[in-house]
């Protein structure tokens, strides 16, 4: 079990300033991962967390091994043990999928490490924040034009809109992606200006979060919008927040959102009300149509990630509508999950989910970094009902400040009333 640490004399628990330069590179790394060198088959930010979890093991190996003993850590690899059995009963296994879901939980442990006060917590924070906002200044500089010159009357248009608009954009990587994060940054950023009492600290996390809330939405993802508006509706009510205080920024937002979004992103957006259409043009919709009809062919033991990409998925239809010789993933981390492992890999994922949800304080009212935290957590799963990658880096950050702020009791001794907190 992860107490919450007393530590004797001998342990520093102040984070040292290399440490938050590390929390600093990883997150930002992990935003640009897609554009920043590969060496051989590693990326950057493998590379740095690689070096963290080096540098860890030098400097502070006790700490380490003291939260290797949590039940967190032996549930998270009692997962890795539960996929690779399952895989091996498959024909063309491959643990590609285990092994970088390993990398991050090791990531979540160094993250827990690293986050042992509350200034490397809040470096965390503001390092999503300023990542999302640079992210989004370049789509609103490359993309924006663009977008706003082109038409679409249908979901089909927009979609064929969105793809010329992106295909010479310099910054490489998943649309979907991208929307998710820059609603990270977007998210928090809004959550620190509502709290934040100083003034040209609110300006400045005013003039950042403009961005990503806009980053949100010009990659035309319906997923990502639906996950930007659900966690604000969520922090509104965690934060028992009066409804009427925020009719006005709400109304802001919107008019904000009407004018500075091109139409032709609006067009696509708009399609998740118009099933019909999407039946008839939609790849995602005839993914999740083809993960339904073939469910007993996994519902039991799975069919193996090896097997899935081998040609199973391609003989069951989960492929794009217009290339239907090449496979795509579920676009839902739980399905995904089930289909490559069956039901013990699907039912032990849900328990870990809802294990690190216990670790999470939900008495969020009036606490900004409890907000931050909350909101983020409570991104994951929202996340993985749209995406397949259970095993994404910038999850290993939420999840190891939630670890790291229980195991180092940052909310500890907290005077923090609603609104009067200040950045240190």
């Amino acid at each position: 079990m992860l107490e919450a640490a007393v530590f004797p004399g001998t342990y520093e628990i102040r984070s040292s300033l290399f440490d938050r330069i590390l929390i600093f590179l990883l997150v930002f790394s992990i935003y640009f991962e897609a554009n920043l060198p590969y060496f051989r088959t590693a990326s950057t930010p493998f590379l740095i967390f690689g070096f963290t979890f080096a540098y860890i093991g030098l400097t502070r190996l006790n700490t380490l091994l003291r939260l290797f003993s949590s039940k967190y850590f032996v549930a998270s690899i009692g997962f890795a043990v539960v996929c690779i059995f399952m895989e091996t009963l498959h024909p063309f296994s491959s643990y590609d999928f285990i092994f970088r879901y390993l990398n991050m939980t090791l990531g979540i442990f160094c993250i827990a490490v690293l986050c042992r006060d509350k200034t490397a917590f809040d470096v965390s924070l503001f390092a999503f924040i300023l990542a999302s906002a640079f992210q989004s200044l370049f789509l609103i500089f490359g993309t924006e034009p663009l977008l706003r010159s082109l038409s679409a009357e249908g979901f089909y248009d927009a979609s064929r809109a969105r793809i010329q608009a992106f295909e010479t954009f310099f910054l490489r990587g998943n649309l979907n992606d991208i929307s998710y994060f820059s609603s990270i940054g977007a998210v928090i950023g809004l959550i620190w200006m509502y709290f934040e009492k100083v003034k040209w600290k609110r300006y400045v996390l005013l003039f950042l979060t403009v961005p990503s809330v806009l980053g949100v939405f010009l990659p035309a993802s319906r997923t990502g919008a639906v996950v930007f508006f659900v966690s604000i509706l969520i922090f509104v009510y965690k934060s028992k927040i009066n409804l009427k205080s925020w009719v006005l920024p709400s109304l802001v937002l919107i008019i904000f959102l009407f004018i500075a979004v091109p139409d032709v992103v609006w067009v696509r957006l708009g399609s998740v009300l118009r099933f019909a259409e999407l039946q008839e043009s939609d790849s995602r919709t005839k993914v999740y149509t083809a993960v339904l009809k073939t469910i007993d062919q996994y519902a039991l033991t799975g069919i193996g990630a090896g097997n899935y990409w081998h040609g199973w998925a391609v003989s069951a239809g989960i492929t794009n509508r217009f290339t239907t010789d090449v496979a795509m993933a579920a676009h839902n981390a739980f399905f995904q999950l089930w289909i490559y492992w069956g039901l013990p890999g699907l039912l032990y994922f849900l328990g870990l989910i809802y294990l690190f949800w216990t670790a999470l304080d939900k008495e969020i009212y009036g606490n900004r970094r409890k907000s931050c935290l909350y909101i983020f957590i409570a991104m994951i799963p929202m996340i993985f009902l749209f995406y397949h990658s259970f095993y994404h880096k910038s999850f290993s950050i939420g999840l190891g400040m939630l670890l790291g702020a229980r195991f180092w009791n940052i909310y500890e001794d907290s005077n923090e009333s609603k609104k009067e907190e200040e950045m240190s």
